[in-house]
């Protein structure tokens, strides 16, 4: 039996649990047709087993979340890996996803008369048809290669979000998505949905508080950002054991928009993360920024592909690794410029840190214009810790692994920094940590 036969048969069940609109399974069959046509992504697994992983994503029971208080065994879980209190007054809404399942949903109700939402992706299916049917799959596509077929044809779970025009949302929305058995398939959706003039910053974290023997983390993320609004979008991956983390991710922003995103990564063996980003309106703009610690035998693809199409917009593209170990990261950067998109500027950089004589990195850049009418660069740092700056701080009575912790927080703190102070603190302490391990 071929692949897409047997996407499709799981495809079916899981929208059969989830009681989909008609066009929603007609989606999922069109990306599990997709899976046997479209090419493999190099972080796919050679002996990959698609028949298990469906199986996996496919067999726990839809819950449907409820409010209220949070489980105190949640509660203890995220305290255990140092995620701020998700109860405090100051939150606008949080979601918990708990393997497949969303287990739990609020938000605060000034925002609800509003007219914002928040909800599982799987609600938003069946109750918001008007926002999510023409959405789904438009910015992160399901013919890109085999893991974004198959995240379209098994979706279930995630994150919903629609803020209204001109709504500004005061505080962070918060989702989590935590990982807490073995042998895991999880495939979650988020879609975000800044409408025009609004503003909101989303914060998810992506947490594994066990010490997993496999799972694979097939993620998919989409965000909206209409015509003059402002999305703001942090993510923190902290993984334990032997996680493959490989989201699916897309964006689309239109005139006078702006979309600033940030990636924060911990852990696992294996991570592939290129979203495809389009700047489709007149003078939109991206910050698209990336966070990498890398160590063991761990394996990274990294970078994004980001076409320009709007006259007059603009991106920047930043990377910081930080290598330890035997570990491998190939970064692709690529910036597209279509004919009609003049006028436009784009910036890309990719700066990695080696810890190690054994770490090995690999930087790709891509510029691509159509157009004489465009302002394009690229720059790339490889390089150690400096000797005199190490010298210097051990002179000033600092330890050599105290030394090191700082120089390594000054290098990727100027990402960071425009986080809630508690990340900031909790990003800190796990570069400390690792650092201190190795």
């Amino acid at each position: 039996m071929s692949a897409s036969r047997i996407i499709k048969y799981y495809a079916e069940e899981i929208s059969r649990k989830l009681k989909e609109p008609e066009w929603a399974l007609r989606l999922r069959l069109k990306a599990a047709e997709a899976y046997d046509k479209v090419p493999a992504p190099p972080w796919m697994p050679e002996d990959f087993d698609v028949e298990a992983f469906a199986t996996k994503a496919a067999e726990e029971e839809y819950v449907r979340p409820g409010e209220g208080e949070i489980p105190e065994w949640y509660k203890a879980i995220l305290d255990k890996i140092g995620v701020p209190d998700v109860e405090q007054s100051a939150l606008a809404g949080v979601t918990i996803t708990v393997n497949e399942n969303v287990v739990y949903e609020a938000q605060r109700r000034d925002l609800l008369r509003k007219g914002v939402i928040l909800k599982s992706m799987d609600e938003a299916v069946r109750e918001h048809q008007d926002l999510v049917k023409d959405r789904l799959h438009t910015a992160q596509r399901i013919d890109v290669h085999k893991f974004a077929a198959l995240h379209a044809a098994l979706r279930r779970g995630g994150t919903f979000m629609y803020v209204p025009p001109k709504v500004r949302v005061p505080f962070p929305v918060q989702a989590f998505f935590v990982i807490t058995k073995e042998q895991l398939a999880q495939t979650e959706h988020t879609m975000i949905i800044a409408d025009e003039g609004s503003y909101v910053h989303f914060i998810e974290g992506c947490i594994v508080p066990i010490p997993a023997p496999f799972s694979l983390h097939l993620g998919g993320s989409e965000f909206f950002a209409e015509k003059k609004a402002r999305l703001r979008i942090s993510s923190l991956q902290d993984w334990i054991g032997e996680v493959t983390h490989v989201p699916v991710k897309g964006a689309i922003v239109k005139d006078g928009a702006t979309l600033e995103e940030l990636g924060v990564t911990f852990g696992g063996t294996r991570i592939g993360m290129r979203p495809t980003i389009r700047l489709v309106g007149k003078s939109s703009k991206l910050s698209f920024n990336s966070v990498t610690m890398l160590k063991n035998k761990m394996k990274s693809w990294s970078g994004a592909r980001v076409i320009l199409e709007g006259e007059g917009s603009s991106a920047s593209i930043t990377n910081r690794s930080v290598m330890l170990d035997e570990s491998f990261e190939e970064f692709l950067g690529e910036v597209v410029v279509e004919r009609e998109a003049r006028g436009v500027k784009a910036h890309q950089a990719c700066n990695t840190l080696l810890l190690s004589d054994k770490a090995v990195n690999t930087t790709i850049p891509k510029l691509v214009s159509k157009t004489s009418d465009a302002e394009l660069a690229h720059e790339g740092t490889v390089g150690k810790l400096g000797e005199e700056q190490l010298f210097y701080l051990r002179s000033m009575g600092f330890a050599e692994h105290e030394a090191v912790q700082m120089l390594t927080l000054g290098f990727i703190d100027p990402l960071i920094q425009d986080l809630p102070s508690d990340y900031v603190r909790a990003i800190r302490e796990i570069v400390k940590m690792t650092l201190h391990s190795a």
